[in-house]
């Protein structure tokens, strides 16, 4: 999907309609199209841009007609304007395209598959259209050799048939190749070759002239002729003939005497990522000396301030005339590295030194190191203080750093200070036009940026406190007067230049949205020495709105889809915010795969025309409905599994999707070579499901939309999923149907139901032999064999996390509360109530997570049965614990209770895990770039967790509530565009050598674990 928004300076260099007034206006008093379907006349309707009870100008209308032409749908429009306000338009619609043929001179076979790229049966080929594709073609034809072709589309049988008539003419095909220069060792014919240009067959364009240059510079790095030169070029006079200039210079070695020879192993740039003579075009000396900044910046920034770097070229084969071969040598002298130590001030008469210390404290390296004296640590200190003397009032502030001298390792820092005067705000004025067009509420708030990011009102009030740590204790009054708003402050506020660009800024957005084209805002100072002040001037400005929108592309899509997501009706204010908005929402229907929001004068052939800015057009390129997705995974608790998933995109030209998914693991494919490839341990593992959903992104508009968000999402899936666990064997046929409301970009509600028929028997060994005979399961687990479970359930999400399969910041919650009760339908012994609490916060330690990422999760499930004749909950919805993502030092799913022998008694070979009714797990983890490579992380985590049986044990239990388990381990993060961890744990009784109970020496982690993510 390619969004682009084509506002900027097009749209704000046309003139604005606002203020304009016709001679003699005319009501619209109805408006009747004739023609074509509900989608060709909703199209044309929304191009006209008029409305019933408009006053428009009637010399206007020939013009509104040519935009409803604009729509590229129709064969021809016309239409009337009585004198009575009846508007009549007439349409006759072009039939989707069913075919199309060439004519003419024939097409080049190797040309055929690729002139038509995004030609497809279905879509109408109006005038709009049938010139784009002349200008597409006769472009790809000219990028082919061919300069004089030309092409002329027509359609035929009401727009049934697509005719292409071609006229070709002469290709320009490279005769002879003229070689100067001195290629040697290379021959004539391994140059042609390399540039894969063929004499009397090769057509001349430009990509055939890059693709050559750049075949023949990689031949010449690759081996090591980096100082080489090439050139490519027609010969003057002769079209046909080709110049290739070659002189392939001296093999080049690079060395370096004073970096780690193993550096690369850990991460560090290798000589070669420095000195950037094999990703340069062509070779020049100052290349080498490029090289040596590359290196002694990436020194300084690596805490080495003293570094000194330089290069040497000696010739070691050949004469200097002619070099055979050049040795280039960087030498390295690092000089020790240093930390910063003591900051020391000069000039400071205001602000004390020790409130100037805290200003400027960094961040120190693991907590407790000082950091390193980088360059980008050292502006860092600068930029600190100047900001912290900007914050208090001194707009005029300048600050300077002079490295002192060195005592140890350390590198002694003095800040020179400017104070400047210091200078206060005893208010600020908002001065707006009498035009109430202009929103004086909403322009106002901008005033309390000033003051506070997220201003705290003060209930009952017009005042506002700030939420910005230096100005606690400083409050605001917001009042309205005749000419606007009035934000007088308590104590005098600080003069800072930066929040009054806040406020400038955000007036400017506030008049944008309310359709102004350039927001104008003038800025006043008035000081007085008493009570300063700052006036905010809004001038009169014109207020543009949407005239109309002109939809091109839009076949298989319905035109009530395309409105209803862009939301452009005639009339609202002419908002770049809304309009980018409506892109987004557009390219979230998954429809089309281009989405061009622009007005009317950008169209190819309207530059000319007297469009307004309000005249808007929209042109999509709808993309192709179906979509296939392969995908494999592995990890120890679930086992392998090749994953096969077909989408139906755009059903009914609604935006709605069918879903057909297929997930094959070891129960589906029983591959005794995979099972040994992607082992499980003892116990066979396995999820494999079947499933087909369809999802409505916007479920029941108009009757919905007042709930908790303005768009409802509906969702329904069916599914039969085989799962095989360390517990159980089961069979579950499953149907979901849910509502979902987005609230905000960050909090998502679903309120949803699940019917569910489970059937659990014993799972088997790895290699096919019962565990448990099914009668002694359900015996010992207090389990029914079979199960249906009907249960509505809430779910909330909060995802504040910057990248969810990979977080280096922010917070997630879900909560989900599930109901399965008889009175729905469950099963009587199967009924219960669910309550699942994750929660988890993410910390970056360094800028950008450079050192790392600290994250702790807490995870808090409860169950109980809620029918007497449930003794307790049904195997397949009971917590289980132990593996990846929740007690890692324990064997997958065998936290908690577990089954050691059978009904007679004997001990089986391998314990069954119980499950429990409640589960708590708590996970701290600090993962860090492994010796500095980005791609491969290690981590240190804690996790403690355990499941309980019941929320009601029994009073002879031995423990009625056993301790939490505890384990300590180690991992590597591989960042392959998704993570992929190995990790192993143990108890940390077994690390500092306490005795452990026999259940907990059974349970312990026997092998690496293996997943993919990260939790929740």
């Amino acid at each position: 999907m390619r969004l682009r928004a084509a506002f900027g300076c097009s749209l704000l260099a046309l003139v604005s309609a606002a203020g304009q007034e016709a001679v003699s206006l005319r009501t619209v008093t109805s408006i009747q199209v004739v023609g074509g379907d509900e989608d060709d006349r909703r199209f044309a309707e929304a191009a006209l841009g008029w409305k019933v009870g408009q006053a428009v100008d009637p010399a206007g209308f020939p013009q509104a007609l040519a935009a409803v032409r604009l729509v590229d749908r129709y064969r021809t429009v016309d239409g009337t304007f009585g004198g009575n306000g009846e508007i009549l338009l007439r349409l006759e619609p072009l039939a989707p395209v069913a075919g199309w043929r060439w004519e003419g001179d024939p097409l080049p076979g190797d040309l055929r598959k690729t002139l038509l790229p995004d030609l497809r049966k279905g879509q109408r080929l109006g005038p709009q259209h049938l010139a784009a594709l002349e200008r597409s073609i006769e472009q790809r034809l000219r990028e082919a050799g061919y300069r004089q072709a030309d092409v002329k589309a027509t359609v035929e049988a009401g727009g049934r048939q697509l005719r292409l008539a071609l006229t070709l003419g002469p290709p320009r095909i490279i005769r002879e190749v003229r070689l100067e220069g001195d290629p040697a060792p290379y021959t004539r014919e391994s140059l042609l070759k390399t540039a894969g240009i063929a004499p009397g067959r090769t057509h001349w364009t430009p990509l055939v002239q890059r693709e050559a240059q750049r075949r023949l510079r990689q031949r010449l790095v690759k081996d090591r002729r980096m100082e080489g030169f090439i050139r490519l070029a027609p010969v003057e006079g002769d079209g046909s003939a080709l110049l290739l200039e070659v002189r392939p210079g001296p093999k080049v070695t690079l060395k370096a005497k004073g970096m780690p020879l193993l550096g690369p192993l850990w991460g560090r740039p290798r000589l070669s990522e420095f000195v950037p003579l094999a990703r340069a075009e062509r070779y020049a000396p100052s290349l080498l000396e490029e090289g040596e900044g590359r290196i002694a910046a990436y020194y300084r920034d690596q805490g080495y301030p003293e570094v000194q770097v330089s290069h040497d070229r000696v010739v070691t084969a050949g004469t200097a005339e002619r070099p055979e071969a050049v040795t280039v040598t960087y030498t390295v002298v690092r000089g020790p590295r240093r930390v910063l130590g003591v900051v020391r001030f000069e000039g400071n008469r205001e602000l004390s030194e020790e409130e100037l210390q805290k200003a400027v404290r960094l961040p120190r390296r693991f907590l407790l190191l000082p950091p390193h004296a980088k360059a980008e640590a050292m502006k860092a200190l600068e930029d600190r203080l100047t900001a912290y003397y900007l914050q208090r009032g001194f707009p005029e502030v300048r600050v300077r750093r002079r490295v002192e001298g060195v005592k140890g390792d350390a590198v002694e820092v003095r800040l020179i200070i400017r104070e400047g005067q210091r200078r206060f705000l005893d208010a600020l004025v908002l001065e707006l036009p009498p035009d109430p067009a202009f929103p004086r509420d909403r322009l106002a708030q901008s005033l309390l940026l000033a003051l506070s990011d997220h201003p705290v009102a003060v209930r009952g009030t017009s005042r506002y406190r700030s939420d910005r740590r230096h100005l606690q204790g400083f409050e605001g009054t917001l009042e309205t007067t005749p000419e606007g708003a009035r934000l007088t402050f308590k104590p005098a506020l600080p003069l800072v230049r930066n929040d009054l660009a806040l406020v400038v800024s955000d007036l400017r957005q506030r008049l944008s949205s309310a359709g102004s084209a350039n927001p104008k805002v003038k800025l006043a100072f008035e000081d007085d020495e008493t009570q300063p002040v700052v006036r905010f001037q809004v001038p009169t400005q014109p207020l543009d709105r949407t005239r109309r929108l002109v939809v091109q592309g839009s076949d298989r899509t319905r035109a009530e889809a395309v409105l209803r997501e862009t939301g452009l009706a005639a009339g609202v204010p002419l908002d770049p915010a809304k309009l980018d908005e409506s892109q987004v929402q557009l390219g979230g229907l998954g429809a089309f795969q281009r989405v061009d929001l622009l007005t009317l004068k950008d169209l190819p052939g309207q530059e000319k025309e007297p469009w307004q800015r309000g005249d808007l057009g929209l042109r999509l390129q709808e993309r192709n409905p179906w979509v296939f997705t392969e995908s494999f995974g592995y990890d120890n608790t679930q086992g392998y599994h090749f994953g096969l998933n077909a989408q139906r995109l755009n059903v009914g030209g609604m935006g709605r999707s069918l879903d057909f998914g297929l997930r094959a693991g070891d129960q589906t494919l029983d591959s005794p070579f995979l099972r040994r490839a992607f082992p499980t341990g003892d116990i066979k593992r396995s999820v494999d499901s079947y499933s087909i959903g369809y999802t409505d992104p916007w479920f029941l508009p108009g009757s919905l939309d007042s709930l908790l968000a303005p768009r409802t999402r509906f969702r329904v899936e069916g599914a039969y999923i085989e799962e095989a666990q360390a517990a159980f064997f089961a069979r579950r046929r499953r149907f979901t149907p849910s509502l979902e409301w987005k609230i905000s970009p960050v909090q998502v509600v679903q309120f949803g139901y699940r019917f569910e028929r489970v059937e659990v028997a014993s799972n088997t060994d790895s290699d096919g032999v019962p565990l448990l005979a099914d009668q002694d399961l359900f015996l010992l687990a207090r389990t029914p064999a079979r199960s249906i479970i009907s249960a509505p359930y809430l779910q909330v999400v909060v995802d504040r996390r910057d990248r969810p399969y990979d977080p280096t910041q922010g917070t997630f919650f879900l909560g989900r509360l599930e109901l399965a009760n008889q009175v729905f339908g469950t099963s009587t012994n199967s009924s219960f109530v669910k309550l699942d609490l994750r929660h988890q916060w993410n910390w970056p330690v360094g800028f950008h997570a450079e050192h790392g990422v600290f994250m702790v999760s807490a995870r808090l499930g409860l169950a109980r049965p809620t029918a007497q004749s449930a003794k307790d909950l049904p195997l397949s919805e009971r917590f289980f614990g132990g593996g990846s993502f929740t007690v890692r030092g324990v064997e997958p799913d065998m936290l908690g209770d577990i089954q050691r022998t059978d009904s007679l008694g004997n001990k089986l070979a391998h314990p069954i895990p119980l499950g429990g009714q409640a589960l708590v797990v708590m996970n701290l983890e600090y993962r860090f770039p492994f010796f500095g490579m980005q791609s491969v992380w290690a981590e240190v985590f804690a996790d403690s967790g355990q499941v309980y049986r019941s929320l009601n044990p029994e009073k002879d239990a031995l423990s009625r509530f056993p301790a939490l388990r505890t384990t300590l381990g180690v991992g590597i993060i591989l960042k392959l565009g998704f993570p992929l961890k190995l990790e192993y744990a143990a108890d940390w009784k077994r690390i500092i050598g306490r005795p452990r109970s026999e259940e907990e020496r059974d349970t312990q982690l026997k092998s690496l674990l293996i997943s993919a993510g990260f939790q929740f």
